[in-house]
């Protein structure tokens, strides 16, 4: 018997996540969240600071791919890529626990982002940049972990969590973690994370290869209360996925198997962090948080050789003595850094400003070894940066924030030597109608220094200098409404709000096979619109994005253009121990790509729903079962591959089919 049959008549499967969309009226306090969920909070919902969804998931996509204005591209597990209307993350500020995600490409088939979200206690998404405080083209993420402290229940100084999780298609893994006090004002957290996955169907019922293999996940972090309004925390973590992987976990099956037939490369890949956080909470006066931190990706794989006996590197530029036809390939990134960020809160007369000030510096550098020899340029790029902004609250409905911020970087790498600073500025608006309907613009200057080259590429050594490049620059406007509004419609509370927004990049770099250049004028425009309904026990929200792109000199749109989605979200408290959620998910079909391979983007629609039982038998045990794509339905996400190769076929990056999954967690 089908075993996907046997777990559905089982468990009656619904989807594995659980969704909430809760307004400030609604929810006045977040602490009733269940502590092993994770909190997304993003600005493109923009109801209200306590608009938060909660989910548990095992991928990005499934925590973050609904959000109006963000997807999630890449099915394999090295290759999750977060895109904000069209950018990709290297032009995002992502951070994790305060420490910088590198923003240089690790190679061009795989992504830069090796995050659990298990562990992720919470995830606060930028839609767009329209606040000095972040530094990026497109927006930010910034992911924080859990704390020992925040697993504590009951008064208890000890605990720990077991889970387990059954996916049909096609992994098996759980967690161990342990938690408590050591002393009365200091916390640990000790957590392991393991997946075992193996070659997953897409809706086509086509099987997948090489994405067979393991992840492991360990963070420890420690944390003191040195006074009542300081702490100290130091944690370590560490990310490591290994297997037999595609020469391409980017391309589907098809374009892999016609150019590489099954061959696979043993391949592994870290990441390793370890962050020195402090706090400093004086109330209104001041709040501080810096972190000290190293962050190191690590790439090793050994390419060939191949069935074919054809080679897996161009000779051109290989150290010298070495074979074209296999060898092992290790490239390493490394990110050292301080960032620190505050807050204070000020009153003078009947005017108060909230100032949020602070700076970061931070040094990447790359290095490469074909069989361990130095491939190519060792490379290292410099950032520094200071910024302030004031909301100043005049009052009586209305809020103006200006921003300024300071931009240095210094760029020593393989296009040559190239130092820039840049001032840019922010100016937001926001006016309350009445106590229902705000009103809000921004308008904030963009600037972003010339990246690392393609750290893993085989053209690394041969790219062609290009001391005349210029740093991106240019501005992001927004304009739009929220209006939040109880007891209306039939409903405890309403939430309405619209984002328009016009994005301007100046001399938008792009790199080619040889070279890096500036193209020109990018300009992208769209909106996001949402709107939620909640009665009693029933949560609901209904988004819309749409986002379109142009380069002044082409006229061709952006590669990742995401276009059109919709998304639906529905979570109904059966009993106080009992959720379902019921998540859809449709996309429009785009056809505006770019020239050359790039293919029509297809409209696709997928559908996943949950339940969620706390039995009260069993008090610390949660069981969530469900089904993911229920229909089964065959599509790639708008910002994967999608291209077609004469003689190789489509590189489309099908997402996985129906998948049953059950979690079983329990608290001691």
């Amino acid at each position: 018997m089908d075993k996907s049959r046997v777990l559905l008549s089982a468990i009656t499967s619904f989807a594995i996540f659980s969704t909430h969309i809760l307004a400030d009226e609604a929810v006045k306090n977040v602490e009733s969240v269940d502590v092993w969920d994770t909190q997304i909070i993003s600005s493109s919902l923009n109801l209200g600071e306590n608009s938060i969804e909660t989910k548990q998931a095992d991928h990005l996509s499934d925590l973050l791919r609904d959000l109006p204005g963000v997807d999630v591209g890449g099915t394999h597990s090295i290759n999750n890529r977060i895109n904000i209307r069209g950018l990709q993350d290297e032009n995002l500020d992502i951070t994790l626990d305060g420490a910088k995600i590198q923003n240089a490409n690790m190679f061009h088939h795989i992504g830069n982002l090796l995050i659990n979200p298990d562990i992720l206690k919470r995830a606060n998404i930028q839609v767009g940049t329209n606040s000095v405080v972040n530094g990026s083209l497109g927006g930010s993420v910034a992911f924080e972990t859990k704390d020992g402290k925040d697993m504590l229940t009951d008064g208890k100084n000890y605990g720990a969590r077991i889970s387990t999780t059954y996916e049909s298609n096609d992994s098996l893994g759980g967690s161990l973690s342990a938690y408590g006090k050591v002393f009365e004002n200091a916390d640990f957290l000790i957590y392991h994370n393991y997946l075992n996955k193996n070659n997953w169907k897409d809706g086509n019922g086509t099987e997948t290869f090489g994405v067979d293999g393991e992840v492991n996940n360990t963070l420890i972090k420690f944390g003191v209360n040195l006074t009542d309004n300081q702490r100290l925390s130091l944690s370590y973590d560490t990310l490591k996925d290994e297997g037999d992987y595609a020469p391409r976990p980017d391309f589907g099956r098809e374009y892999n198997e016609a150019r590489t037939g099954l061959d696979t490369f043993p391949t592994e890949y870290t990441r390793e962090t370890i962050i020195l956080k402090h706090e400093l909470d004086l109330d209104d006066k001041l709040f501080l948080t810096t972190s000290i931190y190293s962050n190191e990706n690590e790439l090793e794989r050994y390419e060939g050789p191949l069935s074919s006996g054809s080679r897996v590197r161009p000779p051109a530029g290989l150290p010298a003595g070495t074979s074209s036809f296999e060898g092992m390939l290790i490239g390493k990134v490394k990110t050292e850094g301080i960032n620190s960020k505050a807050q204070s809160f000020v009153e003078t007369g009947s005017i108060s400003h909230r100032f949020t000030y602070g700076g970061l510096y931070d040094k990447q550098t790359s290095k490469v070894t074909w069989e361990g020899k130095k491939y190519g340029d060792d490379e290292e790029a410099k950032s520094l940066a200071f910024y302030i902004e004031d909301a100043i609250d005049f009052n009586n409905g209305l809020i103006v924030t200006p921003g300024i911020r300071y931009n240095n970087y210094d760029f020593d790498g393989s296009y040559g030597k190239m130092d820039d600073s840049e001032v840019t500025y922010g100016l937001a608006t926001e006016y309350s109608v009445n106590e229902d309907l705000t009103l809000f613009a921004s308008a904030t200057t963009l600037f972003k220094g010339v990246e690392m080259v393609d750290v893993l590429a085989s053209n690394r050594a041969v790219v062609a200098d290009n001391t005349n490049l210029k740093s991106e620059t240019g501005i992001n406007k927004e304009i739009g409404f929220k209006y939040i509004k109880n007891n209306i419609l039939g409903a405890d509370t309403i939430g309405v709000s619209f984002t328009y927004f016009n994005t301007t990049i100046d001399d938008y770099i792009f790199q080619d096979s040889s070279a890096m250049s500036n193209m020109g004028e990018l300009d992208i425009k769209g909106f996001e619109a949402n709107f939620a309904y909640n009665k009693g026990n029933l949560n609901s929200l209904l988004t819309y994005a749409h986002s379109s792109s142009n380069f002044e000199r082409t006229g061709e749109p952006l590669i990742e253009e995401p276009g059109d989605s919709i998304s639906l979200g529905i979570d109904y408290k059966l009993t106080p121990r009992l959720d379902i959620s019921w998540e859809s998910l449709f996309v429009l079909k785009e056809d505006d790509v770019p020239s050359g391979a790039y293919q029509e983007k297809k409209a696709y629609d997928v559908h996943d729903i949950a339940l969620k039982w706390r039995p009260e038998s069993v008090k610390d045990l949660t069981v969530i079962a469900g089904v993911e794509n229920i229909f089964d339905k065959a599509y790639s996400s708008h910002i994967s591959e999608n291209r077609y190769f004469a003689g190789y076929g489509y590189t489309t990056d099908y997402e996985p089919g129906r998948n049953f999954k059950i979690t079983l967690a329990y608290k001691f």
